[in-house]
């Protein structure tokens, strides 16, 4: 890294080859005075400036608009009208010794550092980390069969990229960290301790590898050059590391069902995977890796593949439409028989369970439960009108008796003879419709749900929520100012208030509209939240009731913020203004004070000074804008709001945070940010379901930071709480929020933390410890070396 000597002593040349973002700092050479070098794509240029008038260099002219202000070059050294000395730093519209220039798509985002930031300090990530505390939520619209009981008596089920390992009595949560994107389809080997997950194929980004070789040490073997592809993860639950990995790049959109064989101890696999021309079923010897057969299933979506437990050699599927019954030759090769339903055909199946003999029972979409001969393709004797809405879970226990649940919300106990319910529970309201039952060894039952909700109770009695999750695309996040709460809200107008402390649900609530924005008063005592309507309205934030509402914007409102002293609210629309309300009786009446107009696209995100006088704000076309709130006027100068200290830091641009943009972004990247309450650390989330740490001020191109997979969709937003002791993050199609909690340096991974179960302290399982200081990213010239770890046995 070179310097540059300029105005107000030396500063670092920064210099970056960026294909999306481009980074320069401009400084003004003192000692010829006849011009100035700009940095650009590791390129020097020098030009000589012509003269302009001062009125026009000022940027007096009435038709110039805010962005080409502060897109304005420095006045050149040769117009005497300005010293260029120390002492009388220029601060004009123009570029100064502190001025960073960044480019997104071509355009110019002008950054300017304080007085005494001008000097960049060396490039190094966040001493702090963070480690996934709790995921809520569980995937239930678009899976099935995803609820299962280990030997340690946990509970396994998956959201996102994360399996999830919850221990029901110790009420903690372990995550198993193997897959790059959507897991799909999970089963647990016969053992109780193996398990197989599938995903579909993500994007490559070979920054993230060392990263997640940190979780996973597969990620460190030979095998890892398609880790990005869709396959078929087998892992340890105890350990949470991958054993091995199957169909890596073969399986084209990715495994849709898996099944482990029961009858030979399970030494094989079926995947079912999707392709171009339908879906394949492949049968694997998992432990070689070898592929035993395989054979086109169906041009229909399929859900599910199970092997029948008393004959590996007999697999069913089933999917829209249908159910097969396949057979594995001798010779190597699969047969298969379609299902025959007679004039009960449904139109989808949705379950399949197993006698003690191997007789097929088949849940589907009519709400009949029809069972199978082992060895017959033809319906026997169907119960008809079992549920409502649909037969959607069945379980078999260990005593012989089925339980099955529906779209009905019900959960029905039958006898040995399939005749009669013995015992009916029925689910709470709003947690949707029955998706999967697991039956642990003390009777008590989980239920996921298509409401993306965990239930436990017994049979005949009432069920209490275990896990509560949003069933539509997050959009945003608050955190209370003084307490573990925070709030989240989805795309189907629900909202719902947290405890983060408790991880469970304070009340929720739904509107008439989808919130996109929300806030909470400095009091804590209530709540303002934006929607796609262009109404805003004030909940209590003890109830969730509706106490305002107002509305005058025709757009929705993709930002609002309280000022740190609470007499203002400033709310940023679709329509590139910003509406600036008057705050009375402690957030109880508003009045609205005026409108700052001078963007050029809608507003994204802004922050509040202080002292609650100066806002800042970005849009969607990578405007970075100040306003004064007393005057209600755009600030020109952006040199003029350099040492302004500003409450929250949300805003994505700005030279406090612009060292957080990878070198190819193109502007969406990055969704959004969030500084923590103690100013150490910098949170960014990304369009590739990653959370990002850095160190605040993050004021270096490309910093290195810390990268946390998890989540496989956009994430739409993070924040810290209050006391910086968690980061949340919202997932957006994957509905998801993780909970990260915020661990300092040298920190060893933490059962509490963690979640590791008590149980799982079992002779001959190898702990995988990591030594943070190893973990520390060495950083030589800004870029991160290799990392290491050490298995204690």
């Amino acid at each position: 890294m070179g310097e540059l000597g300029g105005v107000g002593g030396k500063i670092p040349a920064m210099v970056s080859n960026c294909v999306g973002v481009q980074y320069c700092r401009l400084s003004r050479i003192a000692n010829d005075g006849c011009g100035d070098i700009e940095w650009k794509g590791g390129r020097e240029r020098s030009r000589q400036r012509t003269r302009t008038s001062p009125t026009r260099r000022l940027g007096a002219g009435t038709h110039r608009s805010p962005s080409k202000d502060r897109a304005r070059s420095a006045p050149p050294n040769g117009e005497r009208s300005r010293s260029c000395s120390p002492e009388r730093p220029w601060k004009g519209p123009g570029l100064s010794s502190r001025i960073v220039r960044m480019y997104i798509r071509g355009r110019p985002i002008t950054m300017v550092a304080p007085m005494d930031g001008g000097e960049v300090k060396e490039a190094a990530p966040s001493k702090k980390r963070l480690e996934l505390d709790w995921v809520y939520g569980y995937n239930g619209r678009s899976c099935r069969d995803n609820l299962h009981q280990l030997a340690s008596g946990q509970v396994v089920y998956f959201i996102a990229a994360v399996a999830v390992l919850y221990h029901p009595t110790e009420k903690t949560q372990r995550h198993y960290f193997g897959h790059t994107d959507d897991i799909m389809c999970l089963a647990v080997h016969p053992d109780g301790v193996t398990v197989v997950s599938g995903q579909v194929g993500g994007h490559r980004r070979d920054i993230e590898l060392p990263h997640y070789a940190k979780l996973d040490p597969y990620f460190n073997t030979p095998d890892r050059e398609n880790w990005y592809k869709s396959r078929v993860c087998i892992w340890d639950s105890r350990t949470l590391h991958t054993i091995s990995v199957i169909g890596a790049g073969q399986l084209g959109f990715g495994a849709r069902a898996v099944s482990f064989s029961v009858a030979d101890g399970g030494s094989q696999l079926a995947i079912a995977n999707e392709n171009r021309s339908g879906t394949m079923l492949r049968l694997w010897d998992w432990k070689i890796k070898h592929l035993i057969t395989e054979a086109k299933a169906t041009t229909d979506p399929l859900f599910l593949t199970v092997f029948n437990p008393t004959d590996n050699s007999q697999l069913i599927t089933a999917g829209r439409g249908h159910v097969m019954f396949w057979t594995l030759k001798k010779n190597g090769l699969l047969t298969r028989k379609n299902g025959i339903f007679g004039k009960l055909k449904p139109k989808y199946v949705e379950c399949i369970s197993f006698t003690e003999n191997g007789d097929v029972i088949i849940g589907d979409s009519k709400g009949n439960i029809s069972i199978f001969k082992k060895d017959s393709n033809q319906a026997g004797r169907t119960i008809i009108g079992a549920h409502n809405d649909g037969a959607t879970a069945l379980y078999m226990r260990r005593d012989g008796t089925l339980m099955s649940g529906g779209g009905d919300k019900k959960i029905v106990l039958w006898d040995l003879d399939l005749q009669r319910p013995l015992k009916v529970s029925k689910l709470p309201k709003k947690m949707g419709k029955v998706r999967s039952i697991c039956v642990l060894e003390n009777n008590n039952i989980f239920v996921g749900t298509t409401g993306n909700c965990l239930c436990e109770g017994k049979i005949g009695g009432d069920f209490k929520l275990t896990t509560q999750g949003h069933h539509s695309e997050l959009l945003t996040v608050a955190t209370h100012p003084s307490k573990h709460e925070f709030l989240t809200s989805d795309d189907v107008n629900h909202i719902i208030l947290w405890n983060a402390s408790l991880r469970q649900v304070v009340w929720q609530t739904t509107l008439k509209y989808p919130v996109h924005s929300a806030d909470f008063h400095p009091s804590g005592e209530l709540i303002a939240v934006g929607s796609t309507s262009g109404r805003w309205c004030v909940l209590d934030a003890m109830t969730g009731d509706v106490i305002i509402k107002r509305k005058h914007a025709s757009e929705q409102l993709d930002c609002l913020k309280y000022s740190p002293n609470g007499e203002l609210l400033a709310v940023g629309s679709h329509e590139n203004c910003i509406y600036v309300y008057t705050v009375h009786d402690n957030g109880r009446s508003y009045q609205k004070r005026g409108t700052l107009r001078g963007h050029s696209s809608y507003v994204t995100h802004l922050d509040w000074s202080s002292d609650s006088r100066f806002l800042q704000s970005t849009s969607g076309d990578y405007e970075l804008l100040y306003w004064d709130v007393i005057t209600l006027r755009h600030v020109n100068h952006a040199s003029s709001m350099s040492d302004v200290t500003w409450a929250t830091q949300t805003c994505v641009f700005g030279y406090s945070v612009f060292g957080m943009w990878p070198e190819d972004a193109d502007g969406t990247d990055i969704n959004a940010c969030a500084a923590s309450n103690d100013r150490t650390m910098l949170a960014s989330s990304d369009d590739f379901g990653k959370v990002n740490l850095f160190r605040y001020p993050c004021s270096s191109p490309m910093s290195p930071g810390h990268i946390y997979p998890g989540h496989s969709s956009h994430v739409t937003c993070v924040r810290f709480l209050y006391d910086d002791s968690y980061l949340l993050s919202t997932g957006g199609a994957d509905c998801a929020i993780f909970q990260w909690r915020v661990v300092g340096k040298g920190a060893k991974l933490d059962k509490t933390a963690r979640g590791q179960s008590s149980t799982d302290s079992l002779e001959g399982i190898s702990k995988l410890t990591f030594i943070n200081d190893l973990l520390d990213d060495s950083v030589t010239n800004g870029k991160t070396q290799k990392c290491g770890f050490l298995e204690v046995f």
